[in-house]
């Protein structure tokens, strides 16, 4: 059975945040983020965070 992942998506728009989060497999998030779900998949880390000057991408492993 493939790992389910949250996605949240961080846009900084002034004084506020806009988030957006959503479900994904291991295997689409593993065709864009390779090495953060390596990481996700073979440590005891649960959440990668990727910051950029726009926002950033929180990656979750959730539990099943």
């Amino acid at each position: 059975m493939a790992g389910k992942y949250r996605v949240e998506l961080i846009h900084k728009n002034g004084d506020t945040d806009v988030n957006r989060s959503f479900e994904m497999s291991k295997e689409e998030l593993a065709v864009h983020f390779p090495k953060e779900i390596a990481i996700l998949e073979n440590s005891p880390c649960s959440v990668v965070s990727l910051p950029d000057q726009y926002g950033g991408i929180t990656l979750e492993k959730m539990k099943s």
